[in-house]
């Protein structure tokens, strides 16, 4: 999977709400995280034209005024943040990841049925009958 640039906290928040918001103009953006956040409108530009140089969000003038949507699936980026810390944080190992699910008494019926769905896919796949 290619690595993707970085993401601090503030621009994954920023980033999650452009993704179920967008199109969506930094003014409305900066509304809901001054809101929200406490975060001043000025700190919302600056990280919404980190993430389009960045790469993560484009943007286009309508009406004369921008509108920013995502360039990324979020699921895409989640998946690369993974991947990297499986790979940098764990050796690259998952075993740790299931030792947490194991021992986690907060997944919710939802969580646990994934799991055995995931481990389902897994045996089919080690079988040889179908493909993650």
């Amino acid at each position: 999977m290619k690595q993707m640039p970085s993401l601090g906290k503030q621009e994954m928040d920023i980033l999650k709400y452009v993704s179920t918001h967008s199109p969506i103009t930094v003014r409305d953006v900066a509304q809901f995280f001054e809101l929200e956040k406490k975060l001043a409108g000025t700190s919302v530009l600056t990280v919404m034209e980190r993430l389009r140089k960045k790469g993560f969000l484009g943007r286009s003038k309508i009406n004369g005024v921008f509108q920013y949507s995502p360039k990324i699936k979020t699921v895409d980026i989640l998946s690369s943040k993974i991947s990297e810390f499986v790979e940098k944080t764990l050796g690259g190992s998952v075993g740790p990841l299931f030792n947490y699910f194991i021992s986690s008494f907060n997944l919710t019926e939802e969580e646990v049925k994934k799991l055995k769905d995931l481990a389902i896919r897994l045996e089919q796949n080690k079988d040889g009958q179908g493909g993650l």
